[in-house]
């Protein structure tokens, strides 16, 4: 009791220093006596907050907990694509009403079922795949077969502007007096039946055109695994966004709780007179700062989580979450110049610009090869019928007689087989343009294979020495964020003793907030790093039948 009077004495004294009352403070806080029923009502706030601070200090070190292994994933329910010419027309189709937690892996399984440019590169390989087929079926004989029936009808006129009357009898049959006329009316109903026979025996353009759809294919199957590995990256690089987005989230939550708690405590010794006002005004400055900042980490996060869901094309109404937190791949297997070695080996884009010159080369050779022969097999068989009649027939003293016949029913077949040879002997420089025109295109794409590979040795070059880089920052940040937490708690502990003013606790806050942020920071920064490298180095398979398995982390077996 003497502590608690002595205590509150030295409080009520404006004589006593700083220091001394802020010792005393502290003796009668910690006293086993004291309680809040003994205090003065403008001493409470900071009892409360000297509680808070206590509290305040574990949920600081469990921002950044140590690495844990991840629960067992849960079983996904099933999440299909909206339909590719689906359009949403109501404000309730696309408001989120379910929210699923999942980790890296589970995001990348549902964009391979997902991915609409995906989908687009399975079509180019069945494209492509119908176009081989095509070709090879030139190889084979073609058979075609017409049928037919048909109807005419026709009406003639004939005047006789010299007739025939020295030549015939006025009544003779064949007799045609001058300006005698005749009109006829003639309808003529067929059918027909043919059965053709074509077979190329040489042509040189036939094996130049399959190679060329073969190389075709080749591209648009290495462009299918490109685009696996680019997905594999993308829902990376989202995922570790959103991962940092929500430890960002959680670490300026504590500040503001922090800022929160420290305002009390400012407005709590300045009610006692024990900091100037000026304190109180900085304190709650910054905590509308910390509020400021707090406001944009949640704007981040929720963009986040709909930059996932729509990387994975998920449902309108459903919204991914990042299940995992922040925390470090393994470490890279490879050297850089294994890494660099490795990524040119087997990579999809240099085979697809390999596979797109040779199809180009290809291509000018059919094109070369329309002007050499083609020699062929043809043979066809038909049968022909048809009825002709005359129903309407006038005649003005001309063309009378049995002569005329009303009605003709005819019959004919055919057949004919034989060898034909086809040779483009001259087109005006028509096929040598086209043949020099590919063969430039080729030489372009030689030189677009010569800049890939360039810029795949920079990518990989860049992520290498970024998570190298990045490592190193994780342990700058680690040793940073230690000592800032220890500079943090006594330069509170000062403060409120009346030892250091708001300035250098605001000081010390921005330092361990810095220190927590670049943290989180450069562990993102090294599995972005992580994940390119992988971009450049996964196995992926080059046919859309084959099961897709695209691992996050690197396997050197």
């Amino acid at each position: 009791m003497k502590h608690s009077a002595r205590a509150l004495g030295a409080l009520r004294d404006p004589g006593w220093h700083l220091a001394g009352a802020c010792t005393s403070l502290l003796i009668l806080l910690a006293s086993p006596s004291a309680d809040a029923g003994s205090l003065p009502a403008a001493l409470k706030p900071l009892l409360r907050s000297f509680e808070a601070y206590e509290r305040d200090l574990d949920r600081l070190d469990q921002v950044l907990p140590p690495a844990k292994a991840a629960p067992a994933a849960t079983k996904l329910p099933a999440l299909p694509s909206p339909a590719p010419a689906a359009l949403p027309v109501q404000p309730s189709e696309v408001s989120i009403t379910s929210r699923l937690r999942v980790d890296l892996q589970q995001a990348i399984d549902l964009a391979v079922q997902n991915d609409p440019v995906l989908q687009q590169q399975i079509a180019g390989v069945r494209e492509q795949q119908g176009w081989l087929r095509s070709v090879r079926g030139r190889y084979f004989p073609v058979f075609g077969l017409d049928l037919g029936v048909g109807y005419q009808q026709q009406a003639r006129q004939n005047y006789a502007w010299n007739g025939n009357a020295g030549i015939y009898a006025a009544d003779s049959a064949f007799y045609v007096p001058t300006g005698g006329s005749s009109n006829y009316q003639t309808n003529i109903g067929s059918g027909f039946a043919q059965l053709r026979f074509d077979y190329e025996l040489l042509s040189f353009e036939r094996s130049a055109a399959l190679a060329e759809v073969k190389a075709d294919l080749e591209a648009a199957r290495q462009r299918y695994g490109d685009r696996l590995r680019q997905l594999q990256f993308a829902v990376s690089e989202a995922y570790y966004r959103l991962q940092l987005a929500d430890q960002l989230l959680r670490i300026r939550q504590v500040v503001v709780d922090n800022n929160q708690v420290i305002l009390d405590q400012v407005q709590a010794l300045k009610t006692v007179a024990l900091v100037p006002r000026v304190d109180l005004l900085r304190a709650q400055a910054r905590l509308q700062q910390s509020l400021f900042r707090l406001e944009q980490a949640q704007a981040q996060r929720l963009s986040g989580q709909r930059r996932l869901s729509n990387l994975v094309n998920t449902p309108f109404s459903v919204t991914l979450e990042a299940r995992e937190a922040v925390q470090l791949q393994p470490p890279w297997p490879l050297d850089l110049e294994q890494t660099i070695v490795r990524g040119f080996a087997d990579n999809p884009q240099l085979q697809a610009l390999q596979a797109a010159r040779i199809a180009l080369l290809r291509q000018a050779d059919r094109r070369a090869a329309e002007l050499l022969p083609r020699i062929g097999l043809f043979a066809s068989a038909g049968y022909r019928a048809a009825q002709t009649t005359t129903p309407v027939i006038n005649l003005q003293g001309c063309c009378g007689g049995p002569a005329l016949i009303p009605g003709l029913n005819s019959q004919s077949g055919d057949w004919s087989a034989g060898v034909l040879l086809q040779w483009r002997v001259f087109d005006a420089g028509i096929t040598a343009g086209a043949v020099e025109a590919n063969l430039a295109a080729a030489e372009r794409t030689l030189q677009g294979e010569a800049g890939e590979r360039n810029a795949i040795r920079q990518r990989l070059e860049s992520a290498y020495f970024d998570y190298r880089a990045a490592l190193k920052q994780i342990i700058a940040a680690n040793s940073s964020f230690r000592a800032s937490r220890e500079a943090y708690r006594d330069s509170r502990a000062r403060y409120e003793f009346g030892l250091d003013d708001y300035t250098d606790l605001a000081e010390t806050i921005t330092s361990l907030t810095t220190a927590m942020e670049q943290r989180a920071e450069a562990i993102t920064l090294a599995n972005l790093s992580y994940a390119q490298l992988l971009r450049e180095l996964i196995p992926v398979p080059s046919k859309p039948g084959e099961v897709v398995s695209l691992p996050i982390q690197l396997s050197v077996n």
